[in-house]
């Protein structure tokens, strides 16, 4: 048994990530970096929160703020209290906020590390991350940025800007910028300032 994992709950996630265990790299990152500040956008039922959380835990330091709609957003999503009850554990390090992304930013000056997967697509991507980049001292992990999940079922019947399209658009535009994408599906964009 791997040893990071021996306590891990075994709750309900709802969560892409977890098919290709995403959750050691969330914890890993914690780890390695040690951020004093993380925001996530997009925490559904938390299996991204609750892997950031634990890394956080055994830094013995940092908090976790999580923002989603929850049973308010209109398409799949899970109730809050799923995510209240998957990271129960963590009520010291983790705060749910019930409220849209767009505009999240204005609460802060700067945070270490940023976590967005909120159905990511181009369009939603450009109304976040500008807002956002100059506040984040360390990096932003986004969902997706593959040609797989770029290929999504729904991105191509809606026709949304893919997220590669956006990110290369995005790094044109801002010269100081650097991104690199992680496979498997969903796959993971981390983003930041050169």
């Amino acid at each position: 048994m791997n040893p990071v994992r021996k306590n891990w709950a075994n709750p309900p996630w709802y969560s892409s990530y977890e098919k290709n265990n995403y959750g050691d790299f969330f914890y890993a990152l914690m780890r390695v970096y040690q951020p004093e500040k993380v925001v996530e956008l997009g925490t559904k039922a938390g299996y991204s929160a609750y892997h950031m959380a634990r890394g956080l835990k055994d830094n013995g330091k940092g908090t976790l703020d999580c923002y989603d709609l929850w049973e308010e957003y209109e398409f799949n999503s899970v109730p809050r209290s799923v995510a209240e009850k998957n990271l129960k554990k963590f009520k010291n390090i983790v705060s749910f906020n019930l409220r849209d992304a767009v505009g999240a930013d204005k609460k802060y000056k700067e945070i270490d590390i940023l976590h967005v997967d909120l159905s990511n697509k181009g369009e939603i991507l450009e109304e976040i991350i500008p807002h956002w980049i100059d506040k984040v001292s360390q990096f932003i992990i986004i969902e997706g940025g593959s040609k797989e999940r770029d290929k999504v079922e729904w991105m191509t019947k809606f026709k949304k800007k893919p997220i590669a399209n956006w990110l290369r658009d995005f790094a044109r535009k801002r010269k100081n910028i650097e991104y690199v994408t992680i496979e498997p599906f969903p796959s993971v964009t981390i983003l930041r300032k050169k």
